[in-house]
């Protein structure tokens, strides 16, 4: 039975509930952006339907990014396009937002045998604080899978300034990935995220060694969304372009080994309309986001998902 692996950055999916231990003030009823029931609620359906509406049904694994906690996880699944079919795994990081990343999944199709969160130091420095790459291990269909949720520094204070805490992270992932290959040079790997990088990027390339063709070396990987970069499409638009942030990056045991593969060599870009609006001004479709600073568009994020279709051989 064909299986479909999504990846989608929430936009800050916060509760309405104040967080004494984050910086939550803002997505708070009383807050700048006054975050009401409404507004949360109205969300949660969106999000539910642009999740509903990927091709081939629900995905049997989600990865999402930018969630706040358990609350908004759980008010998630069980909305009614779940159908009770799903659980989550999460885990609290020490984000300063309190924003984190987890991996939604169907329990007909998988069962988690390990969970944990990997946690990032910057050059040792055990006091820098940043969000956990989160590691699932687990059976999809009887095959033996090790998936990756990450959500990296962003890029805020400048692309290169804020270089080394993606390279740190990076280097935080290689290092769990290359341990689990030297168990099985075969290991299904799948690595998502929003890597606040690009395919091209030092962190991606270099530190990751993810590639965009060609065969892979034993401690190489596969960046499914290098196709789609190099057609110049895009997860999100910000100064006045087209970024893929959002990507899948695969093990050659998703390629090659026998059981779960990948049906083809790029990742999907989730367009439907119901994720997207007209900007009259840049004559464009845009994804349709819930905020732009502190004005309110009551969409469902500002990023695209992505999703990789798998059949069994």
């Amino acid at each position: 039975m064909p299986q479909t692996i999504a990846f989608y950055n929430l936009e800050n999916f916060f509760d309405t509930v104040d967080d004494p231990i984050t910086n939550d003030d803002a997505f708070l009823p009383d807050g700048e952006k006054h975050w009401t029931e409404n507004r949360y609620l109205k969300k949660l359906e969106n999000i539910s339907a642009s999740i509903a509406s990927i091709p081939n049904g629900l995905p049997s694994l989600i990865g999402v990014a930018e969630i706040e906690n358990k609350t908004v996880l759980t008010d998630l699944i069980y909305q009614a396009e779940f159908n009770r079919n799903y659980d989550f795994i999460h885990f609290d990081s020490k984000d300063r937002r309190g924003i984190d990343v987890a991996l939604l999944y169907n329990k007909a199709y998988f069962t988690p045998c390990h969970k944990e969160k990997i946690t990032i130091h910057l050059n040792g420095d055990q006091n820098y604080v940043t969000r956990d790459i989160l590691y699932v291990k687990g059976k999809l269909l009887g095959d033996i899978i090790h998936v990756f949720v990450n959500h990296w520094h962003s890029r805020g204070e400048g692309a290169l300034k804020s270089m080394p805490k993606r390279v740190a992270a990076a280097q935080s992932l290689f290092s769990k990935a290359k341990a689990i290959l030297d168990l099985d040079e075969n290991a299904k790997i799948i690595m998502m995220g929003d890597f606040n990088d690009l395919p091209i990027s030092k962190s991606i390339t270099q530190y990751l060694k993810a590639k965009s063709k060609g065969d892979l070396g034993k401690y190489e990987f596969y960046n499914l969304a290098a196709i789609p970069y190099q057609n110049k499409e895009g997860t999100l638009f910000a100064k006045k372009r087209w970024l893929m942030f959002d990507q899948i990056i695969i093990s050659n045991g998703m390629i090659k080994a026998k059981g779960i593969k990948i049906t083809a060599n790029r990742l999907n870009i989730h367009h439907d309309k119901k994720l997207l609006y007209f900007d009259n001004y840049s004559g464009i479709y845009k994804p349709n986001r819930t905020y732009a600073r502190n004005k309110y568009f009551g969409g469902s994020s500002d990023h695209l998902p992505v999703f990789v279709n798998l059949v069994k051989e």
